[in-house]
């Protein structure tokens, strides 16, 4: 009697430490029955699926969430015998993603008890992943110019061209131009693997500067390639705008800004760089 009426105790005490655990998790947790029954709904669960876990105790899953990508995965899960994983948009337009752990609920015996899923918000990993498969995609385009343009002038030499004086000098003035692009494309590299680096925005060195001056510096490092397209650009910044900034990385991220919009725009055309403060 005393040995039940301690494990009759010990029942809410367990009962009481998986609720706490489950409500605790950060990812999503949904048990459901051999008929995909809602066995239990963790709070994270509920708000991914947009569902209250105590009036979903119960329902079928296809009751309780719309989504057809989360369903097939459930679906997908029941039939498997392994655990599945996979991500699952729960919007068409990709805004939100999570992904699922899915694995078959068995007893001891082997016999086949449901399904559980647990469901994770990736989101902005995805996000920070696609961004960096363009930055890659679009750093080897970059690199790739100046290097076969280097390749290209120093084969003409070889030919030949380094026996005419005045065609050398001009081959050797864009080989070193191009040489300088590349330097600047690795020196934006390692400032941004020690920007990514850095665990505290703080250690970034601020201290107050000028606006303008930062918007005329990157303008004049790109002004030959403007020029080159005939394209004009016009700064609008007052003077007297001056916050705390790190010069360097402030104009390579204007810099930037400025070759993208040179490369994308028509000949002959106009760029417009506005800086300006506002009450917040």
């Amino acid at each position: 009697a005393r040995q039940l009426q301690t494990q009759i105790q010990t029942i809410p005490q367990q009962r009481n430490q998986l609720e706490a655990v489950l409500s605790s998790m950060v990812e999503g947790v949904v048990a459901m029955d051999r008929d995909e029954r809602i066995l239990r709904m963790n709070t994270a669960a509920g708000n991914m699926l947009n569902s209250s876990p105590k009036s979903s105790e119960g329902r079928k899953i296809h009751e309780v969430a719309r989504n057809r990508a989360f369903l097939r995965f459930v679906e997908k899960v029941a039939k498997s015998s392994n655990l599945v994983e996979q991500d699952i948009p729960l919007y068409p337009d990709g805004s939100r993603i999570l992904y699922g752990h899915g694995t078959t609920l068995q007893n001891g015996n082997g016999n086949l008890l449901g399904v559980l899923v647990v469901l994770q918000d990736v989101t902005q990993m995805r996000r920070l992943e696609n961004m960096r498969r363009d930055f890659v995609a679009n750093v080897s385009h970059e690199v790739k110019t100046p290097i076969t343009a280097i390749k290209g002038f120093v084969e003409t030499l070889a030919d030949g061209a380094v026996e005419d004086p005045k065609a050398s000098r001009r081959f050797l003035k864009i080989i070193e131009s191009h040489a300088d692009r590349l330097e600047a494309i690795v020196e934006d590299l390692l400032s941004l693997s020690r920007i990514e680096g850095s665990e505290r925005p703080e250690e970034l060195s601020l201290v107050a500067g000028s606006i303008r001056e930062v918007l005329l510096g990157a303008l004049e490092a790109c002004r030959e390639k403007a020029d080159s397209k005939d394209i004009h650009v016009e700064v609008t910044c007052s003077e007297s705008l001056k916050v705390k900034i790190n010069v360097t990385l402030l104009e390579q991220a204007v810099l930037n800004l400025l070759n993208n919009a040179i490369a994308y725009s028509n000949e002959g055309g106009l760029i417009q760089v506005h800086a300006l403060e506002v009450d917040d």
